[in-house]
């Protein structure tokens, strides 16, 4: 997976045919992650007073069969502070299922927003602050989640789950630890993938979690700092509590600019990310390889129809809210046609075209929903 504006500047870095380009694209590879993360250096004074042990006993583990792995990380973290945030309240603070993203070198959209960006836009409507670590010293990362989880703070990390599972493929991911002993950490899965060792739930606080070697935690870590050229090769995210945040209108103006999406330079977005795949469909018919976008789909579907169910339930009442639901819902029913479609791969050019029609008014309906959310953002 490869999310919204920075996977345009791996495009640009990928594709700079010499050295100048190449520095200029690593330049903005590394301004992107800075911004996006804002981080603070590691220091070299941690984790001497660490205890051997320890286990952090107020997270509740949240899990999904859903691809809601940065949200319901939030949703836990939340929760150790007292807050009380579903992982769908998480998701629409982040904008995390609230628009798409084509993926450089293949005919996939991506239905997920950029999680480092999300987290730090969402965490002051929780009244919380997050903070992000980094560092290139393995010993010193180390010692540095021991040190976070003595204190008490569950800690979020980025990750590649290919390396925890044994996947064929990379694929960035999002864990809360809870714990660690001398050998290594436990962590609390937020994604109950057929390879992981869980089942999607909401457990109470106090669970063991599952259990990584520090090895693996750091390969895992450094995996997706490799597939996102991170300027650093280990990074932690941790909350504090800090000022509560109450106007909504630049979530709404957020989720808007996704939904509606565009893109200067790069992959297209939003919208234009969705027309783009049908479009794909309409030119290459039953040639189209439909193991590509079979995930795609079905996250569509449910990304869709869950933030419809949300919109529903957070805003009761507001008719131009009621409108927007309505037209992700219709958005998911375009989605779930398009994927009976393609489930069994493409038959002939006529269902191609069925496929690129029902995609086509999904578009229109996620940049109805954009426009719509952009006025609520001007209010």
């Amino acid at each position: 997976m490869v999310f919204g504006i920075l996977g345009a500047i791996l495009v640009l870095l990928a594709a700079a045919g010499f050295i100048g380009w190449r520095v200029l694209g690593r330049h903005f590879v590394n301004q992107y992650h800075r911004e996006a993360c804002n981080p603070t250096d590691l220091s070299p004074h941690l984790g001497s007073s660490s205890p051997a042990e320890y286990h952090v006993s107020d997270v509740p583990w949240i899990a999904t069969r859903e691809w809601y792995c940065a949200a319901n990380s939030l949703a836990m973290v939340a929760a150790q502070h007292g807050v009380r945030a579903s992982t769908a309240r998480c998701s629409f603070l982040m904008g995390f299922t609230y628009g798409a993203s084509a993926v450089p070198g293949s005919i996939a959209v991506h239905f997920f927003g950029e999680p480092e960006a999300g987290l730090a836009a969402a965490a002051p409507y929780m009244g919380l602050k997050r903070r992000c670590y980094v560092t290139d010293d393995a010993a010193l990362y180390l010692a540095a989640l021991r040190s976070h989880l003595s204190g008490g703070d569950a800690v979020r990390v980025g990750l590649d789950v290919a390396v925890l599972y044994n996947l064929e493929a990379p694929s960035p991911h999002s864990e809360v630890l809870v714990g660690y002993d001398e050998l290594g950490f436990f962590y609390y899965e937020t994604v109950c993938l057929p390879e992981a060792p869980c089942q999607p739930s909401q457990l109470p606080p106090g669970q063991k979690g599952l259990w990584l070697s520090s090895q693996t935690v750091l390969d895992a870590v450094l995996g997706q700092a490799k597939m996102f050229s991170y300027p650093w090769r280990y990074s932690l995210t941790v909350f504090d509590e800090g000022p509560q945040e109450t106007d909504l209108a630049p979530v709404w103006a957020r989720n808007g600019n996704q939904l509606v999406g565009g893109a200067r330079y790069g992959p297209p977005q939003g919208a234009d990310a969705i027309e783009g795949l049908a479009t794909v469909f309409d030119r290459r018919g039953t040639k189209v390889d439909v193991a590509e976008v079979l995930p795609t789909l079905e996250a569509a579907a449910y990304t869709r129809r869950n933030n419809a169910a949300y919109l529903r339930e957070a805003f009761p009442g507001r008719g131009d809210i009621e409108r927007a639901a309505q037209l992700f819902t219709g958005a998911a029913d375009h989605y779930e046609a398009a994927l009976e479609s393609v489930d069994d791969g493409i038959g002939d050019e006529a269902e191609a075209e069925e496929v690129a029609a029902a995609l086509q008014e999904a578009a229109a309906a996620e940049r109805e929903v954009g426009e719509l959310f952009l006025s609520l953002g001007r209010l």
